[in-house]
């Protein structure tokens, strides 16, 4: 039996309506409960509905039965195999008539509903269609507002588990958590998560990655490398834009997805991507999709904040020791707050470089040019030794030896402060003959350029410190230290007193040092003695 014109124009109104009630529900951000009681009161008057029942996850994905009206403990028995059905059911239960089905969204069932009608005459006999057209029209419109529901809970679940996951210090702990979070809502075969940071000194990119296959940790690059992925990255000249083909080639997948991380709009411009593949490559739903999209953010946002804070300790630190800084709970208060200590400092100078910037260097890019060379030179080779970069004074750098942990002895830091020394003379003056600086080398006073070093140890003020909170060190000790490179020629390397009692009583090297000199120098009260560093006695 078709509908009469009456019964079509009573679904359609009852189909608008309910459709603005819902709008009206949904933008009054009304809870499932509340939108439910409202809906059965408006088909009670609207079509004479006696119940409504419907079971489904409720805002926090428990599932949770809403019966209204003349609902009883047999519907409820009844209603799980109304999931089972891929149409509308009727039955009885005393008093009533029943018209039930599941409530699905894209093939995927979320629930099940049923309405029921008072069984007093055979009158319901006659507009069984209709009831049955009712249903399916309510229910049309309450599967779309429940998975909206469900969706919004989903994300919001989502949303606060990836952010207490990113929280982890561990960064490598962080992605796998944080994956694991994804997984209990897309069951993905094989996860790829690719991350990287720009290093200072080197102006390289450090790709780092976790492989993950059915939610299980499989590959993690800092202590159990894919060798696939690793050969991948040598090969290809930016690993970070590389296309889902190429990628499914080096990982043996047959269907990828692939979203880039950015710290803007440009692709070029990645710090990592994730790549993703179902299970039994299945189609990725819409929602799977935006939940990826919220993994992508989470993960974008985490990896932009950890880039700006480990470039930001670049600037004074190496990697290892960057590493154990931002690993370590509160790590500025124990570590960069300012002390007063016992520290190692040098400073090292480019001897004659007023007149070569003036005379030789043509202009300010190329004087730029050299100072960069020459301090990250320096840096790299200082950095391994346990130096912390302090700053750099124009073409003199300022390097501390014992932060940021404090916990060498005396002995090593005037050990490791040598070492260093003879490391950045002997960078400076291959740097200086090298080809890049034949315009250099063309002055007369060329065999006059070379770095002059100042090398103490003594107690300063030491921590981040004035406006910028940048880390430095202050006191008499670090004038002195000033003062001593001030006083040695080029390639020349003085010690102060202090640091040539440690380095010949308690160093396990031995050093060569030639006699005590004296020197009056500005802003210190009393001469200051000091030795020139000549060469180790094995040597």
């Amino acid at each position: 039996m078709t509908l009469n014109f009456e019964q079509l124009q009573s679904v359609w109104n009852l189909h608008k309506k309910l459709d603005d009630l819902l709008e009206n529900l949904q933008f009054n951000q009304k809870s499932l409960k509340e939108t439910l009681e409202e809906v059965f009161v408006f088909l009670k008057n609207s079509v004479s509905i006696a119940a409504l029942f419907v079971e489904t996850q409720n805002e926090k994905l428990i599932n949770t039965v809403f019966a209204y009206g003349a609902c009883d403990e047999s519907l409820k028995l009844r209603a799980p195999q109304l999931s089972t059905v891929n149409k509308i059911v009727t039955f009885t239960t005393p008093g009533a008539i029943w018209f039930g089905q599941s409530i699905d969204v894209d093939n995927h069932i979320i629930g099940t509903i049923a309405i029921g009608i008072k069984n007093t005459n055979k009158h319901i006999e006659i507009n069984e269609e209709y009831y049955s057209t009712t249903l399916n029209t309510i229910s049309e419109l309450l599967d779309t507002y429940i998975y909206s529901k469900h969706c919004s809970s989903i994300k919001h679940s989502m949303i606060m588990g990836l952010q207490e996951a990113m929280a982890d210090l561990d960064i490598s702990k962080s992605l796998f958590k944080a994956a694991q979070i994804l997984y209990q809502s897309i069951k993905f075969s094989h996860m790829l998560i690719v991350y990287t940071d720009k290093e200072i000194t080197t102006n390289s990119r450090n790709i780092k990655y976790i492989y993950l296959k059915d939610n299980k940790l499989i590959n993690d690059s800092s202590d159990s490398p894919l060798p696939e992925i690793d050969r991948c990255i040598r090969s290809t000249p930016n690993f970070l834009t590389i296309s889902p083909s190429d990628l499914c080639k080096t990982l043996h997948l047959n269907n990828v997805a692939v979203s880039y991380l950015t710290k803007g709009i440009d692709v070029d411009d990645s710090i990592g991507f994730i790549a993703l593949e179902c299970n039994h490559n299945e189609k990725i739903s819409i929602l799977a999709q935006e939940l990826i999209q919220i993994f992508s953010e989470e993960l974008r946002q985490r990896l932009i904040d950890l880039n700006r804070e480990k470039n930001n300790l670049r600037k004074y630190f190496p990697n290892p020791i960057i590493d154990k800084l931002i690993t370590t709970d509160d790590y500025e208060y124990l570590y960069l707050s300012p002390r007063a200590t016992e520290i190692g400092i040098l400073f090292a100078d480019i001897s004659g470089f007023t007149k070569m910037s003036e005379q030789a260097l043509e202009s300010p890019e190329r004087i730029t040019h050299f100072v960069n060379r020459w301090a990250k030179g320096v840096v790299a080779r200082v950095f391994p030794l346990g130096a912390t970069l302090d700053k750099l004074i124009g073409d003199c750098v300022m390097l501390l030896f014992g932060p940021p942990f404090y916990d060498k002895d005396e002995s090593t830091i005037i050990r490791h402060m040598l070492q260093a020394s003879k490391q950045i003379l002997k960078f400076t003056q291959r740097y200086l003959n090298s080809k890049e600086n034949r315009d250099i080398q063309k002055h007369p006073d060329f065999e006059r350029f070379g770095v002059s070093i100042g090398v103490n140890f003594g107690k300063c003020v030491v921590g981040l410190i004035g406006p910028n909170q940048d880390l430095t060190a202050f006191s008499s000790e670090v004038n002195k230290t000033a003062r001593l490179q001030g006083l040695a020629k080029a390639n020349q390397i003085l010690v102060s007193e202090r640091v040539k009692e440690i380095a010949t009583k308690d160093c396990k090297a031995n050093w060569l040092f030639s006699g005590k000199q004296t020197a009056q120098v500005k802003n210190i009260a009393n001469p200051i003695d000091y030795y020139e560093l000549v060469t180790k006695k094995s040597q």
